[in-house]
């Protein structure tokens, strides 16, 4: 599995990012984002199943890293103002990491399993990681605490997450290729 050349040009990322339908695009998988928020599954206060991070990863796979960090990063913002949340910025980063990382991995190639792994481990190992350190830092629980709860959580999740990637990303790739014939 390698990189695309055109994965680490950011800057040329950037211009297409400015373009008009690409844009539009960015716009779509932040509301997409948004809706699938809604489908969160609360476990507790520290413990939540979701799949919103599909949207930073299809918005990785059609712009690159620059548009996937932008859809997690504003994604999240926007969510946390449709849905009343107090906003945390420790979690739009992890998002927009989600998404740049998926980024990388997915911008300009084939969806295949091995990649759609390597995307649901970019999210677990964020969520692990950053997302225990955004609750520690929100709620005081002990890192312990939940270090070893959300590992237990992910590590079912992540399996699950495999998964749930691949069949998304691979439909979503047939309708971007139908729909938009010069990003193939």
């Amino acid at each position: 599995m390698q990189i695309s050349k055109e994965a680490l040009d950011l800057r040329a990322q950037l211009d297409n990012l400015r373009k008009v339908p690409n844009l539009c695009m960015c716009g779509l998988l932040i509301a997409l984002y948004v809706v699938l928020s809604f489908c969160n599954i609360v476990l507790s206060s520290t413990l939540e199943i979701r799949i919103g991070f599909l949207a930073f990863t299809a918005a990785g796979m059609v712009g690159g890293p620059v548009m996937g960090f932008t859809v997690g990063f504003l994604g999240d913002m926007l969510n946390c103002l449709v849905r009343g949340f107090a906003y945390f910025p420790g979690f739009s980063l992890s998002y927009g990491l989600v998404g740049a990382l998926c980024g990388l991995v997915m911008y300009k190639s084939k969806v295949t399993k091995l990649r759609a792994a390597a995307c649901a481990f970019v999210e677990y190992i964020i969520s692990i990681t950053l997302t225990s350190t955004w609750l520690y830092l929100m709620y005081g629980t002990p890192l312990q605490v939940l270090f070893t709860s959300r590992l237990i959580k992910c590590t079912l999740n992540f399996f699950v997450n495999i998964v749930i990637v691949y069949v998304f990303l691979e439909a979503f790739q047939r309708i971007i290729r139908a729909a938009l014939p010069a990003q193939k």
